[in-house]
């Protein structure tokens, strides 16, 4: 075959591996305006997912009622929510075909209506050996609003996290993977029944994510723990204890690097509380002057402060600026955590710099954040491609490039001018 034919043939194949891509790119995705938005995260609620079997799994819900409306529905002295839990389930290969659904309705009842958080669980169909994305609908028919999360759900491996059902000492349900130090939390799991479990410890500290136009690689871990040991699982569960800042991994076996994280930060965490954990998390709009000049004051606190008042103008300008901005680190936090704080993460860095996308839209091994009108000039995109991680499913890698330049330094000038930008 001469050399010309072979290239043809290349070339030809080429171009059906690009077609084919592109058809099912197209296909397997979902679009959301609500993801990430303020008023999509107005509601308090922490889900989690847990695998009690090979054909069975739990969603665990915790719900602050704080934003829900209570309502009189009779003569009586009572109050009632009326809340809809909607999960509309997706093979990952399609994210357009439903599999199933699953819903529950919460009426809690209160005469003098007091904050709680109503907590419980959903039992669902869910087949071992693929991978699936669940969406939490939450409706509360008595505000006429509705709030979406989105979950991804691993039925092929049998050492995932959500095999795992973490809880504290009075049996209640951990909806997150970061912890406080000094914690001590109980494991068990009825597809993991070993006596015996290893538990690398980590104490190492990333950087924070370099500008979207960065031509920086991305950040490589080194798997080597810093210590090592073991714990034994008594009574069908495991207790473990979390003393030190860094992550703890717990493993069923050696020969993979899978298994459960614990994310262990400072006790205030995921708020910004102290000024040297403000002027970090601020490194994003100050010059390389101005964040060495704040982070090495003596005072740091009144160095934060006047670099806000500086852009602000006026104390009062300042403060909505500091209190928007801060609340957009701590929404990182919680939402974009994995093996590093949120607000470093690169889905972090966009959504405090831009605030929400437009639309998000989901795909099988990513996410495109839009914001503006789709398709139009004016319009720009982030694309994240998901990372595969032993620690977490929640680490996404942007795809850098320099036409994201000019968006980044508009977003940033916007902040030093003193004006939000994105207020949504």
């Amino acid at each position: 075959m001469s050399l010309k034919t072979l290239y043809k043939l290349f070339f030809a194949c080429g171009v059906l591996i690009i077609i084919n891509q592109c058809t099912t790119q197209k296909v397997n995705q979902s679009s959301s305006s609500k993801l990430y938005k303020k008023a999509n995260t107005d509601l308090a609620a922490n889900y989690c997912i847990y695998h009690v079997n090979d054909s069975v799994s739990q969603l665990f819900y915790n719900i602050s009622n704080e934003s829900l409306i209570y309502k009189k529905t009779d003569t009586s002295n009572y109050f009632y929510s009326f809340v809809k839990i909607y999960l509309q389930i997706n093979t990952e290969e399609n994210l357009n075909n439903q599999l199933d659904t699953a819903s529950l309705i919460i009426r809690d009842k209160q005469t003098n209506v007091l904050i709680k958080n109503l907590k419980g669980s959903i039992l669902f169909n869910l087949k071992k050996g693929k991978n699936y994305f669940v969406n939490v609908n939450v409706f509360d028919f008595n505000k006429r609003s509705q709030y979406t999360h989105s979950m991804y759900a691993d039925k092929t491996n049998p050492n995932h996290r959500q095999n795992f059902l973490i809880t504290n000492s009075d049996n209640e349900v951990y909806y997150t993977n970061y912890f406080k130090p000094n914690e001590t939390v109980y494991i068990s799991s009825q597809l993991n029944t070993e006596k015996l479990f290893n538990v690398d410890y980590f104490k190492s500290k990333f950087k924070l994510a370099p500008p979207p136009f960065s031509t920086e690689p991305m950040q490589r871990f080194n798997y080597k723990p810093d210590s090592v040991f073991s714990v034994y699982s008594k009574n069908d569960k495991i207790e473990l204890s979390l003393p030190n800042t860094g992550f703890y991994h717990l493993k069923t076996d050696e020969k993979t690097r899978d298994g459960v994280t614990f994310y262990i930060y400072e006790p205030s965490f995921p708020k910004i509380k102290d000024a040297e954990q403000m002027i970090l998390s601020t490194r994003y709009i100050m010059a390389k002057r101005e964040f060495d000049n704040c982070i090495n004051a003596t005072d740091k606190k009144a160095s934060i402060d006047k670099f806000w008042l500086d852009i602000g103008g006026s104390n009062e300008r300042a403060m909505e600026l500091l209190k928007k901005y801060y609340a957009r680190v701590q929404e990182a936090n919680k939402t974009f955590t994995s093996f590093q704080e949120g607000w470093k993460t690169d889905r972090g860095m966009i959504y405090i710099v831009f605030g929400a996308p437009n639309t998000v839209t989901k795909l099988k091994n990513g996410e495109i954040w839009t914001f503006g009108e789709a398709g139009t000039p004016n319009s720009t995109e982030f694309a994240f491609t998901k990372v595969i991680n032993p620690f977490t499913d929640n680490d996404f890698y942007l795809e850098r490039g320099e036409v994201l330049k000019m968006p980044w330094y508009q977003a940033v000038d916007t902040w030093r001018q003193g004006r939000i930008y994105l207020d949504n």
